[in-house]
């Protein structure tokens, strides 16, 4: 799985933005993972905070070497078809 966590800050404040703060993660994992995307949007924990997770492809798993350690994300958000940028 790919993952991005994004915030947005100017001057040193959180920047309180979110579909720009969207269409910035989306940018950022643009080219990667498959047909779909989980978005988990700015939480009471960090309003300031977003998550995006895509899968990886069959073609990227094979990339990955032998003996590399993956973790499990963590909650995935709502599934929604892939957003291109």
């Amino acid at each position: 799985m790919w993952h991005v966590s994004a915030s947005l800050q100017h001057n040193g404040e959180w920047t309180l933005d979110p579909p720009r703060l969207e269409q910035l993660a989306i940018a950022y994992l643009a080219g990667v993972g498959g047909d779909h995307e989980w978005w988990m949007p700015m939480g009471e924990t960090n309003p300031f905070v977003a998550h995006l997770r895509v899968p990886t492809t069959l073609t990227e798993q094979c990339a990955i070497p032998p003996g590399l350690v993956t973790m499990d994300a963590g909650e995935v958000g709502q599934r929604r078809p892939r957003t291109r940028a």
